[in-house]
This record gives structure tokens, C-alpha cells and sequence, in this order.
């Protein structure tokens, strides 16, 4: 993105953005849907094993504008694995007269592995490795972009940035800044500690080798950006853009459906705790940009899996969004300093601190193995492994990578890089996957460059402009873990950018042009066409009902319409459920959030299931199809309550209420492990007891005979348990 080009400003020339601090800031925000058809395959993968039958989560591209003057930049941030140059640049073509350009477009990835492939416009990211029980469904040499696909996603981002333009207003901005330990950790540690000058073999290392323990092997940063509108000198909060490292592969290959992982959950449940907080109504809009950080290495995924735990995962990320989001209050700005430099590098074998890089981007022997997440059918047949694939000594810029797979021409030559300031901090762009040890050398070097001239901290957004694999430093990159052998440009390419990056927002605070950027054409061939998926279906034919559920129960209903997807609209539900009020019916959830999953093949066969939640009222409820050219409804259905507590019997002479716990792929939304409140009528000596809970936990009477009969405690939704607990 670009902070605020002139009105009169060539925007192809770099470094003509000058700060003006003081002017009155206008704020905007907008998103869009960019969920493609389903039938194909999920990016980050890589691997037919990776195919998206349906829908978990719509896929979105969230942006914010910012202007001062006539000068603009847009951040934006779509659940995508990763994203390309050509596409940015082809959005800003769609939005003439409105003062945008790839130079003040930040884009970032969220790099959820759920969404879709096929659209880069370099092949080698749109290639598909086969699996090792079905080896005759691959893509490796048809990898240009589909065009339909690349023309609605490019069409779609720059709706989002249109919608943006088009709201803006005055308002104010503020950062906060939390961090969030625990819930990730360094999937590829021994490589990590190389640093250290520890060599560990793969899978040995511990966290208590970092001189700073586990902190040391994470980055815990949660950086905020709040946006208020301003409206009569009050603030309403519209939109927040927002980093934290973290892989998107808590959902794993083998759930069939396009998901926005824990990335979409930490997005869905900060807006709604922001309209809480804030008074606002359920249906006001708020833009919440979950831009991925210095994730390479970064990952909830070994710990959990499955969309339920992915929602979980989100739950906490969004917590501490909100933590930050709530410190940003007492610091927003509406005059803010803000300035940018953009430019383009090109990867042409130049050296760094005397070693080299190289001309051609290789990958190595070690990244044909996968990565922990997710292994290859490569490692599978024993032929790749991690920290083990790799050369004796060090040879010529790609150091000690057994190299496989030259992809001069199938991946970008150059990239760009973005260095904004807003306000006291510092954002800078990383154009693909760099580890935590990656972040920390760019943030100290970019800070010790800027911190006289006001700067305070460094935002790190990765996954940004352009996508151009793993990014390592030396150290990482000699032990060959899958990281190392993705870094593509050699053992001290990840050197390279970190200086360009500092020289950018050095020029930046100085007050000096960026450098001329590197002539290159990013999108390789592929642009907007007028190829697009269609109307859909005339009609749907039901084909079956739903039948009556409790709650945590998986109603359905199944129709017959257009292949592949086709039928679902753009932007708008496709999927509801609506319980029968007094007033009629009422929507109570759909396909835009959560608790949806439908399911679609090649001849057309849908199936909408809901997963019930733990509070749904009881009652009559039915599923309402509105697809592009036709709607259906379902046959009423009853909702009950769940007879679904565990009574255990916990240390202090307590009884806790346990909820089933969610099923891998099989649920798909989060549940509490407890009830936290409720009630128990023990059965004590012949004689009743009623005990109230708090904290999750009920006391249990003294007497020589205790039980809790079948339906006899219960929490505040009124869900009981199924058989009696004798205590004693």
C-alpha cells in the first residue's frame, strides 16, 4: 500500500510522497467477497490431497483507506494463502481516478491454507503435487491461472477497495500493542536454534535451549491499527487492521471445504466483541484485517486441528486483538504523521556482507518433504527429509541445499517492498514467509535506523505485495529444514531484503526519495478478461429434508442445483436457518459465518448441514436456500435441548459439567471444555440438594450417599445430563 500519493503525483514514481503532518485524516473501510467456485483445489497445500467440496468459511478481502489530503493508502488483508503482484496491480487498473496504484496498495495474506489455488501469475504456485494413494490427479505443468478465477478475484479486491474509497469520512487512528504466548510455537526449532550455534538433529531440540526459553522461539507481538469515524466529535469504530505470526494450518488438508481457518474465527469474533463493546447493533459494519506477521515458522497447527479448533484458536487471538484494540483508544490520532516509500527489488545474484545470492530461484531437496503440518508424498515415500536432505558443505550462494527444482520464470525475479509510517510506528512488508528469527532482524535493524526520528515499534507484515516462498536467516538455512530449502534465492537472500527494507524507511525518515524500483512486469502474462463462472442453476429440486435435532446435533437438507457451487452468490447468504417466531421467521444464523457447512459435487448434489449451538432456543426451525436464481425452503424441523453433560467429580469435593468435546472434521465449531454456571440437584442420603455453580465449579454436599440423577444437573441454556453420576 501506499500511503497518500499528490493528486498531481506521477504514482509510477517512487518516493513522491512527502509527510504532512497536522491535515485532517478521512477514513474508510470495505470488503468483499472472493470465495471462487468449489470442485478445486486449496492453496498452501499444495496436494490433491487438498480438494474443497463445499464451504466452511466465505472467503474475504478486508480494506481499509486511509487519506490525508491527496494522498491515500489502502491495507488490506484477504484469506488467502498467499497472493501476487500482478493481481494488486491489475485491481488498481479497475479503480481509475481514485489515486491508487500497486505502490499504495499494502496487500497481506492471511495464509490460511483453506483457500484457493490457481489464480498466482506465476505457475509454480499453482501447482498441485499428487498424494500418495491417488498418484494420477496432479497439476505440475498446466499452471497458468484460471481466468475465470483471477478476473472475479482481481474484480473483487478492487470492489473492496472501491467500497473503502467511497465510505471515507473524517476519523481518527491509534495503535496498541499485547502480546499472546502459548498458543504457537516454533514448528521448526532445531533449525531456529542454529542461531545459537546448536546443531540439533530434527526433532530433538527443546524450547529450554533458546537463552530465552520458549519467548525466544515465538513471536508474540499482537499489533493493532483502530480505526475510528469520527461524527460530531464523537467516535464510532469501523475497522481494524491487525498482525499476529501464526500459520493457518489448524484445519488440515483432509477437511474438503474453502475455510478462512483460525484467521476468518479471530476476524468473525473481534468484530462482534467490537459492536459489543461499543454499542453498536449486530448488523453494523465493522472491517476487521487479520494480516498474517513472521509466520514461517510460527504455528497453532501441531498443537491443534480441525475447524472447531481453529475457532478456538481464533477465540484467543481475538481476545487479544481486543486487549490491543482497547489500548489504541487511548491514543488515537486524527492529524497523523504519515509517510511512504515503495520500491521493487530485483533478486539478480547481487552479495551481502560479502556472500552471494543467487539469479535463480531453486528449491531444495528439504522442501520437497513438507513441513511438519503437512508431509509430502516425497517424505512419504522416504525419498525427502528435514535437516537431513542437505549437502555436506556449503557451495556457491545456495549454500548447503540439494538442489531439485530450478524455477527461473515460474517465480518472481524481483519484489516489491513498502515501508509506512502512521504515527509512531513503522510498517514495513515482507513479500512472503520469513521466520520469527527473519522478523526480529529486520524489526531491531529497521527500529535502530528510525528510533531517533520518533519511531517507537516496528509492524512486521508478511505474506505482503507478492509471494515469493520461505524467507530464512543464514543460520536457519544451513541446517536445511523445509523452511531452508524454500528459501529460494539462497543461504543470504533473506540479508538482501532486510537491507533494502532498511535503506526504504531510513530514506523514509530522512525525507528522501525511495529508490527507482526494478523494471519488472509482474504479472507475467495473465490479466483481467472478461471470463467469469456464470449465473448458476434456474432451479433447485429438494431432494431432502431435514430431520429433528438437539443441540451439538447436525441437521441437514439436501437439493439438486448448479455443479460445483455455482448456485452460491456473491457477497450474500446462501445458506440460512431461521427459527419460528411469533413475527414469523427469523434468521438466527448462515453460511456468512460459523456454524454453516455445505457441500456440493460435479452433478450438482448439495447438502447444508448446521451445527446447533449450546444456546439455541427450542423450537421449530428450517433451512432457506437463496441461491442466484432460485430459493428454496425446507421442511420444518425441531430444535431440543442437549442432553449432553458429563458430571466429574474434580478435586476441592467439586463436581464439573463437561461438554463432548469436539470431533476433528467432524464439528465444526467451538465449544466451552465447561458450564461455567448452572445448577445441580444432588441426590444426598434419599433427600434433594439443590447447589448453584460459579467458576465452573459445584460443591458437592457432605452425606454417605451422593449421586446426581439422569437430568438432574443442568447449565444456563438448560442442557442436562444424559444418565445418573453416583459420587459416593
Amino acid at each position: 500500500m501506499t500511503v497518500g500519493l499528490p493528486s498531481h503525483a506521477d504514482p509510477r514514481e517512487p518516493g513522491t510522497v512527502l509527510k504532512r503532518a497536522g491535515q485532517t485524516l478521512l477514513v474508510g473501510a470495505g470488503q468483499a467477497d472472493i470465495t471462487p467456485v468449489t470442485g478445486g483445489f486449496k492453496g498452501g497445500w499444495a496436494c490433491s490431497c487438498a480438494k474443497a467440496l463445499g464451504q466452511h468459511t466465505r472467503l474475504y478481502a478486508r480494506v481499509i483507506v486511509l487519506q490525508q489530503g491527496g494522498r491515500k493508502v489502502a491495507l488490506v488483508a484477504e484469506d488467502l494463502a498467499f497472493l501476487s503482484a500482478g493481481m494488486i496491480r491489475d485491481a488498481a487498473a479497475l479503480l481509475p481516478g481514485r489515486g491508487f496504484s500497486e505502490q499504495n496498495i499494502i496487500d497481506s495474506a492471511t495464509h490460511t491454507h483453506g483457500s484457493q489455488t490457481g489464480f498466482m501469475n506465476f505457475g509454480a504456485y499453482n501447482s498441485v503435487l499428487p498424494e500418495i494413494t491417488n498418484l494420477t490427479e496432479f497439476n505440475l505443468t498446466e499452471t497458468a491461472a484460471d481466468p475465470a478465477m483471477y478476473s472475479f478475484m482481481t474484480r473483487q479486491l478492487a470492489k473492496a477497495i472501491r467500497q473503502a474509497d467511497s465510505s471515507l469520512a473524517p476519523g481518527a487512528i491509534g495503535w496498541g500493542r499485547t502480546t499472546l504466548s502459548g498458543l504457537t510455537e516454533n514448528r521448526s526449532l532445531e533449525a531456529h536454534l542454529a542461531a545459537y550455534g546448536i546443531d540439533e538433529p530434527p526433532g530433538t531440540g527443546s524450547v529450554d535451549q533458546d537463552p530465552q526459553g520458549y519467548a525466544g522461539t515465538i513471536d508474540p507481538a499482537v499489533d493493532v491499527l483502530r480505526v475510528d469515524r469520527v461524527v460530531k466529535g464523537k467516535r464510532r469504530p469501523i475497522a481494524v487492521f491487525t498482525t499476529f505470526a501464526n500459520h493457518g494450518t489448524v484445519v488440515k488438508e483432509n477437511f474438503p471445504y474453502y475455510t478462512a481457518d483460525h484467521q476468518g474465527a479471530a476476524e468473525r469474533v473481534l468484530a462482534d466483541s467490537i459492536r459489543r463493546t461499543s454499542h453498536l447493533k449486530p448488523t453494523a459494519k465493522v472491517v476487521t484485517a487479520f494480516a498474517n506477521s513472521d509466520a514461517g515458522d510460527m504455528s497453532s497447527g501441531l498443537t491443534y486441528s480441525g475447524p472447531a479448533d481453529a475457532e478456538l484458536v481464533g477465540r484467543r487471538e481475538a481476545a487479544a486483538m481486543l486487549r490491543a484494540w482497547r489500548q489504541a483508544g487511548h491514543h488515537m490520532m486524527r492529524h497523523p504523521v504519515m509517510d511512504l516509500r515503495w520500491t521493487r527489488l530485483c533478486m539478480c545474484g547481487q552479495s551481502v556482507d560479502g556472500h552471494p545470492t543467487d539469479t535463480t530461484p531453486i528449491l531444495g531437496l528439504a522442501q520437497a518433504a513438507g513441513s511438519e503440518e503437512g508431509r509430502t508424498i516425497f517424505n512419504q515415500l522416504g525419498l525427502a527429509h528435514e535437516g537431513v536432505s542437505r549437502l555436506p558443505l556449503g557451495l556457491g550462494a545456495q549454500g548447503r541445499k540439494i538442489a531439485l527444482l530450478p524455477e527461473k520464470g515460474e517465480m518472481p525475479q524481483d519484489v516489491p517492498l513498502t515501508a509506512l509510517r502512521l504515527g509512531d510506528r513503522m510498517l514495513v512488508t515482507w513479500p512472503g514467509e520469513a521466520t520469527v528469527g527473519v522478523g526480529k532482524l529486520v524489526r531491531n535493524s529497521v527500529l535502530a535506523t528510525t528510533a531517533a526520528s520518533g519511531i517507537k515499534q516496528v509492524v512486521f507484515t508478511g505474506y505482503a505485495g507478492e509471494y515469493l516462498d520461505y524467507w530464512t536467516t543464514p543460520q536457519e538455512y544451513e541446517a536445511q529444514h523445509y523452511e531452508g530449502g524454500s528459501t529460494v534465492y539462497g543461504q543470504y537472500a533473506s540479508l538482501l531484503v532486510r537491507d533494502a527494507i532498511v535503506d526504504l524507511a531510513g530514506r523514509l525518515v530522512r525525507g528522501q526519495a525511495a529508490p527507482a524500483p526494478h523494471p519488472f512486469d509482474p504479472n507475467n502474462g495473465t490479466h483481467v478478461s472478461a471470463a467469469d463462472y456464470g449465473a448458476g442453476a434456474g432451479q433447485g429440486v429438494v431432494t431432502g429434508q431435514p430431520t429433528d435435532a438437539t443441540r451439538l446435533g447436525h441437521p441437514s437438507f439436501s437439493w439438486t442445483g448448479g455443479a460445483n457451487g455455482i448456485d452460491r452468490p456473491v457477497g450474500r447468504a446462501f445458506v440460512r436457518v431461521q427459527r419460528q417466531t411469533p413475527r414469523g421467521w427469523v434468521t438466527i444464523s448462515d453460511d456468512l459465518g460459523l456454524q454453516m457447512l455445505w457441500g456440493v459435487d460435479a452433478a450438482g448434489q448439495y447438502q447444508a448441514r448446521w451445527e446447533v449451538p449450546l444456546d439455541e432456543k427450542p423450537g421449530a426451525h428450517r433451512f432457506l436456500i437463496t441461491a442466484k436464481r432460485y430459493t428454496l425452503a425446507s421442511a420444518p424441523f425441531q430444535v431440543g435441548r442437549g442432553a449432553v453433560l458429563l458430571p466429574v467429580v474434580t478435586s476441592g469435593n467439586a463436581v464439573q459439567l463437561i461438554y463432548p468435546p469436539s470431533q476433528v472434521n467432524v464439528d465444526w465449531t467451538y465449544r466451552p471444555a465447561m458450564a461455567p454456571t448452572g445448577r445441580i440437584t444432588f441426590l444426598v442420603d434419599g433427600r434433594t440438594v439443590r447447589v448453584k455453580g460459579a467458576n465452573g465449579r459445584f460443591r458437592i454436599p457432605a452425606g454417605a450417599h451422593v449421586s446426581i440423577p439422569a437430568g438432574a444437573a443442568r447449565d444456563a441454556s438448560g442442557n442436562r445430563n444424559p444418565e445418573e453420576h453416583v459420587i459416593r
